[in-house]
């Protein structure tokens, strides 16, 4: 080996010339540098591409482990303290109702007391079951009952879960989750206000409510 400067025979390994002083690279370190900084960029990149992938599956693992409230219930009035369901049934009891100007109105006290109300409004072109419930946060939920797949309008209440009378459909009260067949057809929940001891819902989204079949 020579050295690149001078000319001069080299031996061994050393890493200045003995005679010209110029610093001697050998082949092997430039190619033990490449590889060293060749692991490293693959690194950085492989850290870049796999974290956003990792990350966001741990989020659409938990958005599946724990599905959001549903965004009407999200926004409803809390009415009473939150409420435990356990294995013994709620069932539905049918209350009377007012229509004042455009709203349906009905006894927030009787809902309190009851848990699961409902009543029938036949004012628009198709009569429509008008439900209501105190969920396990102590909101205020108001929906439309009905479950158009089996056609059932009756409902009862167990282990924080709503369940259809006619088949075996059950959903969760705040998301709405399904846990057997209907996933789609729960109590559609609605919009509405507590005025004092009054409920109030809209006459006109229950009269424009068209289903979902």
């Amino acid at each position: 080996m020579q050295c690149k400067s001078c000319g001069s025979e080299l031996s061994g390994s050393p890493k200045f010339c003995p005679v010209c002083g110029t610093s001697i690279l050998f082949d092997t370190d430039i190619s033990g540098r490449n590889k060293a900084t060749d692991k490293v960029s693959v690194r950085k990149v492989g850290l870049f591409v796999v974290l956003p992938v990792v990350v966001a599956g741990i989020l659409i693992f938990a958005w599946y482990l724990a599905p959001s409230v549903h965004a009407v219930i999200k926004n409803q009035p809390v009415v009473t303290n939150p409420v435990t369901y356990d294995s013994n049934p709620v069932q539905m009891s049918t209350v009377s109702f007012e229509v004042e100007g455009g709203d349906l109105v009905f006894s927030l006290p009787q809902l309190i007391q009851h848990r699961l109300i409902r009543f029938e409004y036949t004012g628009g072109q198709t009569p429509r079951t008008v439900m209501a419930y105190v969920a396990p946060t102590g909101q205020l939920v108001t929906a439309i009952s009905m479950s158009e797949h089996c056609g059932s309008t009756e409902f009862t209440i167990k282990d924080n879960k709503i369940f259809c009378a006619r088949c075996a459909s059950n959903w969760d009260m705040m998301t709405m989750e399904a846990y057997a067949c209907c996933a789609k057809y729960f109590p559609d929940p609605i919009p509405s206000r507590v005025v004092g001891e009054k409920v109030l819902v809209s006459k006109t989204i229950v009269e424009r409510w068209t289903g979902r079949l």
